[in-house]
This record gives C-alpha cells, sequence and structure tokens, in this order.
C-alpha cells in the first residue's frame, strides 16, 4: 500500500514524500531536487510511532528507530492513522494481507480484533488529551503562582525581597531554558512556546517590582549593592529571552526549500525569498542586538 504527500503541504511542492507500508517493512522515500533519500525500516525494528494531526492542516508522522527519527509530512489525519495502524498491526503478527482497511474483517475474531484496536484507539487519544490538558492547567497554575505572589509589607527586610528576587529570576531561567522543535509547523510545539513566555514575562515582571522595592530599604549602602547585582542578573535573563525570540522568529522567516525550488521555474518571484533571507539573516539580528544594548546601557 502507497501513501503520496499532497503537494499542497510544506515541503512537497515539487516532489512530494513517500510512504511505501510492505510486507515485512515501510520504506520512507523524502525525495528532492538534487537526489532525496529512501529508508527502509522493518516493522520489528519501529520502536514508537508518533502523529502530529492538527484541526487545521496537514499532518506529521515520526519513526523512531535504531535511536533516530523518521519523520514525514504533508499526510491527511486518516492517512497518518491508517500507516500507525498497520505497523502496529503488523508488529502483533498479523499478516500484510489483513491490513488493507478495505477489506471487512469475515470472522469473528477479525471483528474482536477491530473492535479492540479501536477501544485501544480511543483510549490513547484520550490520554493523549488528557496529558495536554493537564500540562496546560500545570503552566496555568504556575503562571497564576507567580502573578498572586506578592513582596510582603511595607516593612519586608532586604534578605526576603532578595530571597522572592532570586525565586523569579530562577523561574524565568527555568522557562527560557525549554527548546522547541519544529515550532513552525507545529501547533503544540508553538502552545507550549506561548506558555513559556507567558511565564517567562510574569517572572521578569515581578522580578522589576522586586527591585524597586530593594531601593526602600535600609541600609542604603547594603540595598544598593543588592539592587546592582539583581539587576544584572535580570538582564541577563531579559537578553536570553530577545535572544531565543529573535532565532525563533528568524527561523520562521527563512523561507523553505521549496521556494527556491519554485524561484527556479518561476524567476520572476526570487524577490521573495532573497528579501526574506536578508530580513532573517541581516536586519532581524541588527534588530536584535538595538534591543540588547539598550538594556546593557541601563
Amino acid at each position: 500500500m502507497k501513501f503520496i504527500a499532497s503537494r499542497l503541504s510544506e515541503g512537497n511542492k515539487i516532489f512530494p514524500a513517500e510512504i511505501h507500508c510492505e510486507q515485512n517493512g515501510l520504506t520512507v522515500k523524502i525525495p528532492g531536487l538534487f537526489g532525496g533519500h529512501s529508508k527502509h525500516i522493518p516493522y520489528n525494528q519501529i520502536g514508537e510511532v508518533s502523529v502530529d494531526a492538527p484541526l487545521v492542516g496537514y499532518s506529521t508522522i515520526n519513526f523512531y528507530t535504531a535511536g533516530t527519527r523518521v519523520t514525514a509530512h504533508g499526510f491527511t489525519s486518516s492517512e497518518v492513522k491508517q500507516i500507525k495502524s498497520i505497523i502496529e498491526k503488523s508488529q502483533f503478527g498479523q499478516s500484510y494481507s489483513n491490513i488493507d482497511n478495505n477489506q471487512s474483517p469475515t470472522t469473528e475474531v477479525d471483528l474482536l480484533e477491530t473492535q479492540l484496536y479501536h477501544e485501544k484507539e480511543i483510549i490513547r487519544e484520550k490520554h493523549k488529551h488528557e496529558l495536554k490538558i493537564a500540562n496546560l492547567q500545570a503552566a496555568s497554575e504556575e503562571l497564576n503562582k507567580i502573578n498572586t505572589l506578592e513582596f510582603g509589607a511595607d516593612n519586608s527586610t532586604l534578605e526576603s525581597i532578595a530571597k522572592q528576587l532570586e525565586f523569579y529570576i530562577i523561574t524565568a531561567s527555568y522557562a527560557l531554558s525549554e527548546t522547541f522543535n519544529n515550532i513552525k509547523s507545529s501547533s503544540d510545539e508553538r502552545e507550549k512556546y506561548n506558555q513559556s513566555e507567558k511565564l517567562t514575562n510574569a517572572s521578569i515582571k515581578k522580578a522589576q517590582l522586586g527591585l524597586n522595592r530593594l531601593r526602600l530599604c535600609d541600609p542604603q549602602d547594603k540595598s544598593l549593592n543588592y539592587y546592582n547585582l539583581y539587576n544584572e542578573q535580570i538582564n541577563e535573563v531579559r537578553i536570553k529571552q530577545i535572544n531565543r525570540n529573535w532565532e525563533i522568529k528568524i527561523q520562521q522567516t527563512k523561507p523553505e526549500i521549496w521556494v527556491w525550488i519554485m524561484c527556479l521555474v518561476f524567476l520572476p518571484a526570487y524577490v521573495y525569498p532573497i528579501f526574506q533571507t536578508v530580513n532573517a539573516t541581516m536586519l532581524m539580528p541588527k534588530k536584535r542586538d538595538a534591543e540588547i544594548s539598550k538594556i546593557k546601557q541601563l
């Protein structure tokens, strides 16, 4: 059984990806303009299959084998689920001839196996949804905790304010340490990034409030030393945030390979990818450096 990615999807405009489900394994073909690559993976060597099927747009399927990941994008949600079904059924020892979804079960055993498989899929999707909701709730609770914490009464000591400042700075640094893969096309990664940004911004905002409170503490010479120390740490966090945000913007701005391929076919369109490349490699980094220089001058 052969599955071909849609030419309307990202990265498949000229040479669409293909997945061939065969008797003993599947073959993933990712063509290219000057040569692509093809990989045959036996079913028993596939450790995990993950599917990213957004509500809108084309789906992505990932195969993990021998410590490496093989990714194919541009299929419909039903196609990636069908491919995943074929792999799982083959791993359980079913013959390939019985995997075709176009064939209807003819025996009671087939009916039971089909029913069990669909129940398993429902449970898996439910668990995935519950896990996503739990992660969102945890991020929301952490954000609420940051927003509701106060620096105490007006007579708070210098040391107590300093401890709370350290907490906010560490929280912001932890949020900034998160990495995001394929944020350009993955809705889950974008959502994860947005939550990280909210937590970082809230922590920095609270840290700035605490920094202002340090000026009101006695003794003045000691509070000034604390102020300079934590102001430097907050600026480092802000610079780290600016760098991460600009890296993601640059990543999203760079034109895909298929854009350049299309420009080879339609030469008048070359202005767009050139402008985007100049913007991503020269203009945006200059804007980033300008933001950082402003903070360093504070």
